[in-house]
């Protein structure tokens, strides 16, 4: 079974021989068998089922800033993007939520879609964020797309992307 830092590296490689191959006045890209299978997207499938719940408390998590369960569910290599175009890692990240002026008071997932590739998962999702600040509540919309690995037997979090969803004028 092909790893994630393998599918990392052919991704490398692809980049460099197309490159490569440019300059040569052939672009030729090596064929990543992983990522042309089908992925599995059954909603019964075990790991799909954990992955779902897995977000679900990642979510719970976030509202009370529950370090615990957050480094639980976050790799220590995770890297990801903010709706603010911040570059995270798992520090930064921890930081940021941290020093947030405004805490936040709900988090909630929904359309959350899961294709897994092996021990590689694209899931992606809406979320609704609750804050408030001294005296006032907001609420945030993103759209987010997240990559989650499974090590061993445990699935982490590695990368994720961020983006605000503008809402119109209230009718």
């Amino acid at each position: 079974m092909r790893t994630f830092q393998t599918v990392a590296v052919t991704s490398l490689v692809g980049v460099a021989g197309f490159v490569a191959g440019v300059g040569a006045g052939r672009p030729v890209l090596p064929r990543a068998p992983l990522l042309e299978a089908q992925p599995i997207v059954d909603p019964g499938d075990p790991d799909i089922r954990t992955l779902m719940r897995l977000q679900e408390q990642l979510a719970a998590a976030l509202a009370p800033l529950d370090s615990v369960s957050l480094d639980t569910l976050i790799a220590d290599d995770y890297r990801g993007i903010n709706a603010g175009d911040l570059v995270l890692d798992k520090a930064i990240a921890r930081a940021v939520r941290r020093a947030a002026t405004g805490a936040l008071i709900r988090v909630v997932d929904d359309s959350i879609q899961v294709r897994r590739y092996g021990d590689v998962a694209i899931m992606t999702l809406r979320e609704t964020v609750t804050a408030r600040d001294t005296d006032t509540t907001a609420v945030g919309r993103l759209r987010i797309t997240e990559i989650w690995f499974k090590r061993g037997d445990r699935w982490r979090a590695v990368a994720g992307h961020a983006t605000a969803i503008t809402l119109g004028p209230a009718a």
